[in-house]
């Protein structure tokens, strides 16, 4: 009798371990997003202006007001900041990095140079810069022009380029 009992409750402690078991199938998602995309709508531009006796430093903001400092004279002409449209998946943040030097602006006759640095975005660079609202977002660069005098500077067009990255966050 002993023995019908140990095995009756052998059995039921097999049934019971088999109970407290459950198998599930689930489900695993994943979805593809559009690539990030930047163009330039619009170039950089730090307009006309002199040098005259000294230099000094133009400051174009995202907004495009121009600033000077030095003897240098603004005369009109188009200035604006850069201007890049992102476009990419709606309601996706983004992430601006700005150039880590400078650029250089070459005269298109003697090859000499202006510097242009101290970079600045609005919306303002780094990780979660910005959203792209409806999936696509504007985004204005603006920096800092040095101009030297009328003699390291002559008369004519500077031309040069410069690199940011648009991420995903």
């Amino acid at each position: 009798m002993t023995r019908i009992i140990i095995t009756a409750l052998f059995l039921l402690l097999f049934t019971v371990k088999g109970w407290s078991q459950a198998s599930v199938t689930a489900q695993a998602f994943a979805e593809v997003i559009a690539a990030l995309t930047a163009t330039e709508t619009s170039q950089m531009n730090f307009g006309r202006f002199s040098p005259e006796v000294e230099g000094g430093q133009i400051v174009l903001s995202p907004s495009g007001v121009r600033t000077t400092q030095g003897s240098v004279v603004l005369s009109g002409g188009v200035a604006q900041p850069g201007v890049f449209t992102i476009t990419g998946a709606p309601e996706a943040a983004f992430s601006i990095q700005l150039p880590d030097g400078p650029a250089y602006l070459v005269h298109q006759g003697s090859n000499k140079t202006m510097v242009v640095d101290d970079w600045i975005s609005d919306p303002p660079a780094g990780t979660g810069a910005g959203t792209l609202n409806g999936g696509q977002e504007i985004v204005r660069i603006g920096a800092s022009l040095v101009v030297g005098s009328l003699e390291d500077n002559p008369v004519g067009m500077y031309t040069g380029t410069f690199s940011l990255t648009f991420a995903y966050n």
